[in-house]
């Protein structure tokens, strides 16, 4: 019996013992195959890195110093590495070349931005990879603000990315951006590289969009696509308003439309979904740009009968109190562009900076007269009374009819 029990006790021990065996063999193995991945890992990263300082430094081509405000909205483009301009985005990197750290400066320093608001507004890079930060825990409409001064910044990136032959991607950190640290909130990530020449062996184009499906003759003067001002040296010295003498024509305030939301000649996705600025996965409908004249309110309208196109669509009139209402709010001018969002996001708000940002570059090229202003509730309340839906910033001009 004492034999029986104590063999029993001495499988029980070989057991456990072989438990434990096996528990340590998978342990060791997993180890092992974790550090191989890691190794694995390593190798390629060390070789990957090699390779990419063999790469020769990305000559920017000189004339981009002189590619107009007009021509710059119109060439703009994001890139890839697909290899087929109308497979995923027109823009297609240069795998072959590199840019240097110093010229990744050079394209930050240059992407300037007239501000609304005190809060940080700032890119933070690490190599060519670079992080649009906010200030973060702002809250209500502060907070909306520095999200549309964020999505300006944004811009102003790729706008010197188009005038200067250089590709970009955008890297998606959710539709409202990710919290970063206690201080930093991440709005979006653009990586930055060389570009090959995607418009029939040129970075920039005049021409308006074309192929399958051509541009349709709207209600508004064809927009010039090849100014005379140059990109770089405008962003440098813009600002939220300008006190210039000139006012705005019928000419002129097609063009400005053209500039905040127009179609360009590039294709998205094998669609001629190209316009002045981008959009978060080819969405069309995320913001809405209006124009009020006249006592009247109009949207613009950009695509008809699955075609590019330039027009204003009458909404309403707007009735004599709220026009006087408007009047006195917004002393400035009877005339206004105001940028309103269908959703409640932060791509949303970041496209209206983009919009934004377009408009005043466009206004600072005609130099007419012009003040923005980003919506306070007060704003809000007093053009939510119109069709339009959550107005978020506006632009006002002085026009031909309107008196000194």
């Amino acid at each position: 019996m004492q034999n029986n029990t104590y063999a029993k006790w001495r499988r029980r021990i070989h057991r456990r013992k072989f438990i434990i065996l096996i528990g340590f063999s998978i342990v060791a193995a997993m180890g092992f195959l974790f550090s191989q991945f890691f190794n694995k890992r390593k190798i390629k990263n060390f070789v990957k890195s090699v390779l990419h300082s063999l790469k020769p430094i990305y000559d920017l081509p000189e004339e981009g110093q002189y590619t107009s405000i007009e021509t710059a909205l119109n060439s703009r483009c994001n890139s890839d590495y697909e290899g087929n301009p109308e497979k995923y985005h027109w823009g297609i990197f240069d795998t072959t070349k590199k840019l240097s750290s110093e010229q990744i400066k050079e394209l930050i320093s240059l992407a300037k931005i007239p501000r609304f608001t005190d809060q940080k507004v700032e890119i933070q890079s690490k190599r060519n990879i670079l992080t649009f930060v906010i200030q973060n825990q702002v809250s209500g409409i502060l907070r909306d603000w520095i999200m549309v001064e964020s999505g300006m910044q944004q811009q102003a990136v790729g706008l010197v990315c188009a005038a200067l032959g250089v590709g970009m991607a955008f890297r998606n950190l959710g539709k409202d951006g990710t919290s970063i640290s206690d201080t930093d909130y991440g709005t979006i990530k653009i990586r930055l590289d060389p570009m090959k020449p995607t418009y029939n062996g040129s970075f920039w184009s005049n021409l308006p969009p074309g192929g399958r499906n051509p541009w349709l003759k709207g209600n508004l003067t064809h927009p010039v696509r090849d100014g005379g001002k140059p990109l770089l040296a405008a962003i440098a010295n813009l600002g939220t308003h300008n006190k210039s003498s000139r006012k705005s024509t019928e000419q002129s305030i097609g063009q400005l439309l053209w500039a905040a939301r127009g179609r360009t000649p590039h294709y998205f996705l094998s669609r001629p979904w190209g316009m002045t600025i981008p959009t978060a996965h080819g969405k069309q409908n995320t913001s809405c740009v209006y124009l009020i004249s006249e006592n009247k309110v109009y949207r613009y309208v950009n695509w008809h009968k699955n075609r590019p196109t330039h027009s204003l669509e009458l909404l309403s009139e707007i009735v004599t109190d709220l026009q006087n209402q408007l009047i006195q709010l917004f002393t400035f001018s009877h005339f206004f562009i105001v940028i309103g969002v269908n959703e409640i996001s932060g791509i949303a708000l970041w496209e209206v900076g983009y919009q934004l940002l377009n408009l005043l570059l466009q206004a600072h090229s005609l130099d007419v007269a012009y003040e923005a202003f980003l919506m306070d509730e007060t704003h809000k309340a007093m053009l939510s009374r119109m069709p339009i839906k959550d107005p978020i910033a506006v632009l006002a001009l002085k026009t031909q009819s309107t008196s000194n």
